[in-house]
């Protein structure tokens, strides 16, 4: 493990992992993600975008509503 920080959150995750140098693409997404404002989640984040399904529906339900939406061939807004 890296104990270099950095300015970017993406070089940073990427660099705190178990891995070899990054590849050509991931030095051109994390750019891409730079240049676009993207940040990490963080998981109160996480958790406030994973509110858009009712806790009382199953998951059957879930994939099914998925199944539709993509049959339908419209997007489903997530919050």
């Amino acid at each position: 493990m890296r104990e270099e920080a950095t300015e970017n959150p993406a070089e940073e995750a990427l660099a705190n992992q178990h891995t070899p140098e990054p590849t050509e693409a991931q030095r051109r997404l994390m750019k891409l993600a730079e240049e676009q404002g993207v940040k990490p989640l963080d998981f109160d984040a996480l958790l406030a975008k994973a509110d858009f399904w009712p806790e009382d529906e199953s998951i059957d339900d879930f994939i099914a509503a998925v199944q539709e939406w993509r049959s339908e061939g419209g997007e489903r807004e997530l919050p």
